[in-house]
């Protein structure tokens, strides 16, 4: 064989290859980039796809246009489903799960802005922590969205190692549905005592041994008005940007198991909670001018899913002490948008409460007035919390 002749035939077994490889990746589709071949055994199940969702979830929402899209950390990622019919209308709307695991709050600023410019958003659904939401630069976290190329998804070496491992590890469960939702450690419920117990102990040991004390249910904290200094200019540009377009925005502050939120009170770290809250609903308040576009939700207390009861192969609602299954997520979102009130067994605590600066003192003091007469007409709560802090 001479030069030319070996020339060609390398140039067109490149091609050959490159082409293969384009195909093989095109089908397979690692990255859930296309969304049209969805084969059981071959390649339904996206193994890989966690690894890359903060690329691909921003091109998604660009493409499919979700009138209603979740924004929020890992915890909403887990347990709101995109596709409950409060959130779509009973499929009037398109609604996308943009939670971000391990996003702060940057990122999710950083989220929404990007949907307001590339989607036609009807309702926004913002989960958020109580604390600063200060504004937020943008600008680089912008120009990463736009890096994930045709080329790097059809014929980089990435994408192809992604494709074979789906296609080989197509006997594992899956880590996301096809609308952002994640399952995280769904199904750990036979391990969940050893996760609060180390998820509880490491609190009060890490960074430094915290002084907490020992829980007090006979004296009720009284309300004091807020003297923190608390940056929220982020949230405030984000609504005044989000009514502007006529937009209706759920602001979900992310709930807790209450074995964690009595941890924080043990360690002199919750009072601060419902300050950071007061702020944000005044503010909210003063920008929201009765128009009813914006809403602030609150779930924390002691209603029976917050107190379910943490025992190996009995659990429904928790996957730790912070991401709640989307059981859970359905309840919270039938209260949010149909109004449904939800009576619990062991408690007289309401599931969800819309908060406003009058609301939300009431709430402070209902909260802990429930938490006490909660622990006396349940005495195994303590011994609970002893279990998985001691």
């Amino acid at each position: 064989m001479n030069s030319k002749a070996y020339t060609k035939y390398f140039i067109f077994c490149l091609l050959f290859l490159l082409l293969l490889t384009a195909t093989f990746n095109r089908i397979v589709d690692p990255l859930w980039y296309y969304r049209d071949v969805s084969i059981k055994g071959f390649n339904a199940i996206k193994t890989e796809y966690h690894s890359y969702e903060r690329q691909v979830k921003p091109i998604f929402i660009k493409e499919t246009q979700p009138e209603v899209v979740i924004f929020s950390n890992s915890f909403l990622e887990v347990g709101f489903n995109s596709q409950h019919p409060s959130l779509t209308d009973n499929g009037k709307y398109r609604s996308y799960n943009y939670g971000i695991a391990g996003a702060s709050w940057d990122k999710v600023y950083c989220n929404v802005l990007y949907a307001v410019d590339n989607t036609v958003l009807r309702t926004a659904v913002i989960g958020i922590q109580p604390g600063p939401l200060p504004e937020i630069d943008c600008s680089s976290k912008q120009q990463s969205i736009s890096k994930l190329e045709q080329k790097t998804i059809l014929f980089s070496f990435d994408a192809l190692r992604a494709s074979f491992n789906t296609v080989r590890r197509q006997d594992r469960s899956p880590t996301h549905d096809i609308n952002g939702l994640s399952y995280y450690h769904r199904g750990n419920g036979g391990q969940i005592e050893q996760v609060f117990k180390n998820d509880l102990s490491r609190y009060v040991m890490f960074p430094t041994k915290k002084n907490c004390q020992p829980l007090n249910f006979t004296e009720n904290p009284s309300w004091s008005s807020p003297k923190l200094i608390v940056d929220t200019g982020g949230l405030k540009k984000l609504l005044v940007l989000l009514l502007s377009r006529h937009v209706k925005v759920i602001l979900v502050v992310y709930p807790n198991h209450a074995l964690w939120m009595d941890l924080l009170m043990s360690c002199g770290d919750l009072i601060e909670r419902w300050q950071y809250l007061y702020i944000i609903a005044t503010q909210l308040n003063e920008i929201n001018n009765n128009s009813g576009l914006v809403e602030l939700w609150d779930f924390q207390g002691t209603s029976d899913m917050l107190t379910e009861k943490i025992n190996n192969g009995h659990v429904k609602y928790w996957q730790d002490h912070g991401h709640f299954n989307y059981e859970m997520g359905d309840v919270m979102l039938d209260v949010i948008f149909n109004n449904k009130r939800v009576t619990s067994v062991n408690s007289i605590d309401d599931f969800g409460v819309l908060l406003t600066p009058t609301s939300l003192i009431e709430r402070f003091y209902n909260f802990f007035k429930n938490r006490k007469d909660f622990v006396q007409k349940n005495p195994w709560y303590i011994n609970d919390f002893n279990k998985f802090t001691h």
